[in-house]
C-alpha cells in the first residue's frame, strides 16, 4: 500500500451540472460515491479530478476550452489543476481518462448552538493548563475557517497574515461570525472582559485563512487552496500548528480523498493539523448514540482529530464526559480509530463578529464583558461543538511546539495523546485516548530529545506520568497511543522511533511490528506479530492482539463491524447520509458485543461474554456459515465456516494461519 501523495497526481478541479448519462461504469471505479450518485440521478455537482501526468491534465485542459467551458488554472504540490464550469456532457470524457474524481464537498462548520448556560475558555481549559510565559517568536496558529474581524480581543498586530481564498480580499473580515470565535479560543486576550474571557494562549500569532463564506459553508477546493498556501509559506510566518474547524461527510477511502491527501502533505512538513471531528454522534432517527460519524478531513491518518469534551461546568474532574453531539469513529472505508483526544467544547465564550450571520441570528448567545464601552455590541458569543473543542487542541499544541521546537508533528500528536486522562466508563471510539491535559503535554514534551539515535530511548529524565493541573488536581496520564487501528504498546513512547517523525504517514509505517504478507489478490491476506494479529479477506476483516486490547471484525460493505475493547457497532452501511442505514450497538464491561440484525433476526449476529467468546452467523438459510468461535484461554482459535473457506487456525504461541480451502489442500503456512 502506497503512502498517501507519494504518488504525484495532477489535480482537475470541475465544476459542472451533470445531466443524465447512460454509461456510468466506464470510470465509476475511480469515483466516489457522491459523484457516482449525482451522475445516476443527473443531479447537479462539483467534482475534482486527478490525473496521472501533466501531459493528461493538459490535453484535458485544452479539449475544454475548445468545447467552450469556462477553465481556471490553480497550483497545488500535487501538480498543476483546473476549475471548469460547464454543462455534463462536456466532462464525460475527461472523467472517463481520470485516476479519481472526487466531489468538490460543500464543507460546514462544526458547531452548534447551545443552550443559555455557559463557560469561558479559561474556566473550561484550567483544569490542564497554567499561562505560560510570552515569547516574542511563538509560533502562530493558522485559522482555516471564515475569516476574522479584528476586535480588541484579537487586534490587527495580532493577525500575522491574512488571506481570502472565497473573494480574493486583502482586508481581515468574518461575515460568518465562525473563525473569530475560533481564534477568539485559541489567542485572544481577553481585554474587553477584563481577562474573563481571555482564550488558550494569548500570546500566540493567528494566522486567518477565510474558505467559508457568509453562510458558514465553502468547497473543499477553497480548503486544498488553503492548506497548499500553508505548507509554501509557513517557514516565512512560522506556523507550526493549523486549524480545521469545518468539515463534509466521507465519500470514500483515504487513499483517494483529495482534501485527505492535502493534510497528509502538510503533516510530512512537521506541521500538525488539527480537525474536528463533527457533531455527528447522534443518530436522528432514534435519538441515541451512534458511531461511524466522524467526517473529512478528521479521517485523515495524521491529524489530530478532536471530539467534544463536557466539562459540565463543574471544578471536578469525575463528572467530565464527552458530548452527545461529538462525532464517534471508526473513520468510514477504512476504519480507523477516531477522534485522537477530546478537549472542551460545549457552551463555549469567544469574541464575537458583530454584524455577522451567527451574531444577528442567535441574539440570545451575545455575551457582554465587563470590560468594553458602553453602547457597544457583545464583544463575545457563545457556542458549542467540536468546532471550539478543536482550537483548544489546536493552541495546546502550539504550547509543545513552543516548549520543544525540534519535535515532529506526529511526536506532537503522541505526546497528545500519551499525556490524555482517560474518562472513566466510555470507549476509545467516542473519547480516543482521553481528554486534553496541556500541563503533562508540555511536561512530556521537554524531556524528549528529538536528536536521539532512532530506536532508542529519547527521554533526558525519568518522567512521572502524573502532573498537577492548574488548580491542584492530580491527572494521571492514560498513557494510550492510538495508531490507525490499534494502541501503541506505551514503552513505545520512550523510544526515537520512525512512526514519530515527519514523513511519515500515521499508522502505516512499515517497521518491524507490521509485517504483512498474503498473496496478491489480497483474498487471504495476514499481518501479525506478538503485539497486533490481523486476518482478513475482501469480505471478512480481524485485526487484533494476543492482549486482547485490539480486536475488529468487519467486511469492506462496513455492514457489520465491531472494534475494541468493549466497543461495538453494527450496520454502518450508509450513502449519501451518514444514518441511512441501521446501528445497533453494546456496550457492557464483560465484552458483551452484539451486531445488526437482519429482517430474519440471524444475519450477521454476534455475541460474547467475559471470557471474548465469539460466534455467529451471516445466513438465514445455512445457519452454519462463517462461524467464528474464540475461547477463554487466549489461544486465538478462530475457525471459517462449514464449506472450510476461509479458514484460520492459530494460537498465540505459534501464530499458524491457513488460507481458503485450495491453501489447506496444499498443506497451509506459517
Amino acid at each position: 500500500m502506497k503512502l498517501l501523495g507519494r504518488v504525484r497526481r495532477r489535480i482537475l478541479a470541475v465544476s459542472l451540472a451533470l445531466g443524465a448519462l447512460a454509461v456510468v461504469p466506464a470510470y465509476a471505479q475511480g469515483t466516489d460515491e457522491a459523484v457516482r450518485a449525482a451522475l445516476a440521478s443527473g443531479e447537479s455537482a462539483r467534482v475534482i479530478m486527478q490525473f496521472s501526468s501533466t501531459a493528461a491534465r493538459d490535453a484535458a485542459f485544452n479539449r475544454l476550452l475548445d468545447r467552450g467551458a469556462a477553465v481556471r488554472a490553480t497550483e497545488t504540490e500535487a501538480g498543476p489543476g483546473l476549475v471548469v464550469l460547464g454543462r455534463a456532457e462536456t466532462f464525460a470524457s475527461e472523467m472517463a481518462q481520470a485516476t479519481q474524481t472526487s466531489v468538490d464537498a460543500v464543507v460546514t462548520s462544526s458547531s452548534s448552538r447551545p443552550p443559555a448556560r455557559a463557560q469561558n475558555i479559561r474556566k473550561a481549559a484550567s483544569r490542564n493548563i497554567s499561562q505560560p510565559v510570552p515569547t516574542p517568536l511563538a509560533p502562530a496558529v493558522a485559522i482555516i475557517d471564515s475569516g476574522i474581524q479584528p476586535s480588541n480581543d484579537i487586534p490587527l498586530s495580532r493577525i500575522r497574515h491574512y488571506r481570502d481564498f472565497v473573494s480574493g480580499g486583502s482586508t481581515p473580515v468574518d461575515r460568518c461570525g465562525h473563525g473569530t470565535h475560533v481564534a477568539g479560543i485559541v489567542a485572544g486576550n481577553g481585554l474587553d472582559s477584563a481577562g474573563e474571557y481571555e482564550g488558550l494562549a494569548p500570546h500566540l500569532a493567528i494566522v486567518a485563512l477565510r474558505v467559508l463564506g457568509d453562510d458558514c459553508s465553502g468547497y473543499t477546493t477553497n480548503v486544498i487552496d488553503a492548506l497548499e498556501w500553508v505548507g509554501q509559506n509557513h517557514a516565512a510566518y512560522r506556523i507550526k500548528v493549523v486549524n480545521l474547524s469545518l468539515g463534509h461527510p466521507v465519500f470514500e477511502s483515504i487513499f483517494a480523498d483529495p482534501l485527505v491527501q492535502a493534510v497528509e502533505r502538510l503533516s510530512r512538513k512537521g506541521i500538525l493539523v488539527v480537525t474536528a471531528a463533527g457533531n455527528m454522534g447522534i443518530n436522528p432517527a432514534t435519538g441515541k448514540p451512534g458511531y461511524g460519524g466522524v467526517g473529512v478531513p478528521c479521517n485523515a491518518p495524521s491529524s489530530l482529530c478532536v471530539g467534544s469534551l463536557d466539562t459540565n461546568d463543574t471544578d471536578w474532574l469525575s463528572d467530565d464526559t464527552v458530548a452527545r453531539s461529538s462525532s464517534r469513529g471508526p473513520t468510514r472505508f477504512d476504519l480507523l480509530a477516531k477522534p485522537d483526544i477530546v478537549a472542551p467544547g460545549v457552551k463555549i465564550i469567544s469574541t464575537s463578529a458583530p454584524g455577522s450571520y451567527l451574531f444577528n441570528k442567535y441574539p440570545a448567545l451575545q455575551v457582554f464583558g465587563s470590560g468594553q464601552a458602553a453602547g457597544t455590541p457583545a464583544a463575545y458569543f457563545t457556542l458549542s461543538g467540536t468546532s471550539m473543542a478543536s482550537p483548544i487542541a489546536a493552541g495546546a499544541a502550539a504550547l509543545v511546539f513552543e516548549k520543544n521546537p525540534g519535535l515532529a508533528a506526529n511526536t506532537v500528536k503522541m505526546v497528545m495523546q500519551f499525556t490524555a486522562r482517560k474518562l472513566r466508563n466510555i470507549d476509545v471510539l467516542t473519547q480516543g485516548a482521553g481528554a486534553l491535559n496541556i500541563n503533562g503535554a508540555t511536561k512530556f514534551a521537554s524531556a524528549i530529545n528529538p536528536t536521539a539515535r532512532e530506536g532508542r530511548s529519547w527521554l533526558r529524565w525519568n518522567v512521572a506520568t502524573t502532573n498537577r493541573d492548574a488548580n491542584g488536581r492530580q491527572v494521571v496520564w492514560g498513557r494510550q497511543v492510538i495508531y490507525g487501528d490499534r494502541f501503541v504498546p506505551a514503552k513505545y513512547a520512550g523510544l526515537h522511533l520512525v512512526r514519530w517523525d515527519d514523513n511519515v504517514v500515521w499508522g502505516y509505517d512499515a517497521i518491524a511490528e507490521n509485517v504483512v504478507w498474503g498473496n496478491s489478490d489480497d483474498d487471504n491476506v495476514v499481518w501479525g506479530n506478538e503485539d497486533n494479529v490481523v486476518w482478513g479477506n475482501d469480505d471478512n476483516v480481524v485485526w487484533g492482539n494476543n492482549a486482547d486490547e485490539n480486536v475488529v471484525w468487519g467486511n469492506n460493505a462496513d455492514d457489520n463491524v465491531v472494534w475494541g475493547n468493549n466497543v461495538v457497532w453494527g450496520n454502518n452501511n450508509f450513502a449519501l447520509s451518514y444514518w441511512s442505514g441501521s446501528l445497533i450497538w453494546g456496550f457492557s464491561d464483560d465484552n458483551v458485543v452484539w451486531g445488526n440484525m437482519s429482517r430474519d433476526d440471524l444475519d450477521n449476529v454476534v455475541w460474547g461474554n467475559g471470557d471474548n467468546v465469539v460466534w455467529g452467523n451471516c445466513s438465514a438459510a445455512e445457519n452454519d456459515e462463517n462461524v467464528v468461535w474464540g475461547n477463554s484461554g487466549d489461544e486465538n482459535v478462530v475457525w471459517g465456516n462449514c464449506g472450510d473457506e476461509n479458514v484460520v487456525w492459530g494460537n498465540e504461541e505459534d501464530n499458524v494461519v491457513w488460507g481458503n480451502a485450495v491453501l489447506t489442500s496444499a498443506g497451509g503456512g506459517r
